[in-house]
């Protein structure tokens, strides 16, 4: 089963205009050999150049137009819609990133400790996805539901409190924004 049947009519175009074009491209360049050097002097030059490694190399550059044109048409088994049931929890996590959460309180500081206890979260999943929604002022998703957990983890590196424009602790928002921007319909 083929995602687009109509990309194989440019499989045409090799021996319309790629085999032309080699062609011409090898007459070219004999003839510009020719006026350069007399045909012994040439012999002596093109040691290493010979015709069946030319004819070699034009054949693998056409072949791979031919492999790629064949990807161009998506090519599919089992083109047939399959329900796979999903076990597992899908887990959003609310991090707020508001300048509070820079506070020592806690060592180093409240949203280093945060991050870390969503580290040692993602140690403990087996087959759950999660997600990120940080909340200031507003609320973004920096990570969407995903099964990925190295993913998590290099998008928890890059949160910090500049990661917001607004300073703020608006967690409705964040709840809002998890609610609507990352589960699905199906698990809402």
């Amino acid at each position: 089963m083929l995602g687009n049947e109509y990309a194989l009519w440019l499989l045409f175009l090799i021996p319309g205009v790629v085999i032309p074009v080699y062609v011409w491209c090898f007459m070219r360049k004999a003839r510009a050999l020719k006026l350069l050097a007399t045909h012994d002097m040439l012999r002596k030059i093109n040691v290493g150049v010979s015709l069946e490694r030319q004819i070699f190399k034009s054949v693998l550059i056409t072949l791979g137009f031919a492999v790629l044109i064949v990807a161009l048409t998506r090519p599919r088994w089992n083109p047939k819609p399959q329900q796979i049931k999903r076990q597992g929890r899908d887990i959003v996590v609310l991090l707020d990133t508001s300048r509070s959460m820079l506070a020592e309180d806690i060592r180093p500081n409240r949203l280093e400790r945060s991050k870390q206890a969503i580290q040692d979260l993602l140690g403990q999943l087996q087959g759950d996805r999660i997600g990120i929604v940080t909340f200031a002022g507003n609320a973004t998703v920096k990570c969407p539901l995903t099964q990925d957990y190295a993913f998590v983890r290099m998008a928890l590196t890059d949160i910090s409190t500049e990661s917001t424009t607004r300073g703020g602790t608006l967690i409705g928002d964040a709840i809002r924004k998890a609610t609507i921007d990352v589960f699905d319909n199906q698990s809402r």
